[in-house]
């Protein structure tokens, strides 16, 4: 067995560790690669232990980048679709949904009800939304800009532009409190007369 052997059942490896990820075969294609990996490392070091030890080295660093290909390629194959059961025409739908729903609100300015360290809470046009400051500490009651929308957090920064109309959502109105903003109101306002003392 020569050093051409060993890279031959190497080279066996990975192909067998990317169809092992794409075609479901219950693991004889796991073992497959693993049987091929063990046999490359024992003709390596037969041969040499530097041999043996390039083989591992190359192993250790490039299983890992390979594994990590595969698993963003396969959602996208024909059988990766039919096994997470994902509809092209869905995914796109939804794509086009998350896009217009970053759109409507990149831009849109706010005040910050919490102090943002960097997390905390905005309010745009009376919808509170959970954020994180892209420019340090922001103080409450600062405005601040949405900058960009990434997994359903808002990315803000604070900014010198006023509020205006233009900046609530659609579907939100600007004057009507929160719940929250109702509890910081206060209690002469809600008409409320004082109890008669009922041990009086």
């Amino acid at each position: 067995m020569t050093l051409l052997h060993a890279g031959g059942l190497l080279l066996l490896f990975f192909v067998l560790l990317v169809l092992e990820l794409f075609i479901p075969s219950g693991g004889l294609l796991g073992i497959a690669a693993a049987a091929a990996l063990i046999a490359a490392i024992v003709i390596g070091f037969l041969h040499s232990f530097t041999a043996g030890g390039l083989i591992l080295i190359s192993v250790s660093l490039l299983a890992p980048l390979v594994i990590s290909i595969a698993l963003r390629v396969w959602p996208r194959t024909a059988i990766g679709r039919r096994m997470l059961n994902i509809d092209p025409a869905d995914d796109d739908d939804r794509r086009g949904e998350v896009e217009a729903a970053r759109s409507k609100w990149i831009g849109k300015v706010g005040v910050a009800k919490i102090d943002l360290l960097p997390n905390g809470v905005i309010d745009i046009g009376g919808a509170r939304i959970d954020a994180v400051s892209l420019s340090g500490v922001i103080d409450r009651g600062a405005h601040v800009e949405v900058v960009n929308v990434v997994a359903g957090k808002f990315q803000v920064r604070r900014t010198e532009r006023p509020l205006t109309p233009a900046d609530s959502p659609p579907g939100h109105v600007g004057d009507s409190p929160s719940p929250e903003d109702a509890l910081e109101v206060s209690i002469e306002s809600l008409g409320i007369e004082d109890l008669d003392d009922p041990l009086r």
